[in-house]
């Protein structure tokens, strides 16, 4: 096998043991029923800015071979950025908080969005993407990411009203 294709596997089997630690750890954990990110989706986006901001410096500062390299690092800076602007609006703007009657949760993607309990109709948890999803009477739809602090007080809030997590 070739070293890239062996470096990306080893590198995804170790983000998923790193997701699957930290998920366990923060799930429990929230400050009077706040939702949101912690540390390494800020980590990812200050990874991501100064991996961009490097090759931003290579592509102006240094004597790159314009005909080999340029394809190469226009995709990295594209890649990078558009990481970076991802990974900061999950880890400054994605926030939400719950008690024992609604809750509410925003999204830069999504907008804001308000739900009692009452209405709620069904929680699936999608394995691959890794969160769940609160469906209410009003088609709202919530995706809690498993690596929000405090998802794990909401799945437990679902269940004491006495649904099921598929």
């Amino acid at each position: 096998m070739e070293s890239g294709l062996v470096g990306g596997i080893i590198g995804g089997i170790i983000s998923i043991i790193l997701c699957s630690i930290v998920s366990t750890k923060i799930s429990h954990k929230s400050n009077s029923g706040q939702l949101k990110f912690g540390v390494i989706i800020s980590s990812l986006f200050w990874l991501c800015l100064a991996i961009l901001l490097a090759c931003l410096y290579g592509l102006v500062f240094t004597n790159i071979n314009y005909e080999r390299d340029l394809f190469p690092i226009i995709g990295l800076i594209t890649g990078f950025g558009l990481a970076a602007v991802y990974s900061f609006g999950e880890a400054y703007k994605v926030h939400g908080k719950f008690d024992a009657d609604a809750i509410s949760f925003y999204t830069p993607w999504t907008g804001s969005k308000n739900e009692k309990w009452s209405n709620l109709e069904s929680v699936k948890f999608n394995s691959v993407a890794n969160w769940y999803t609160l469906n209410f009477n009003s088609g709202t739809k919530i995706r809690l990411s498993a690596l929000l602090t405090g998802h794990g007080l909401v799945i437990d809030q679902v269940k004491s009203l006495g649904y099921s997590v598929e």
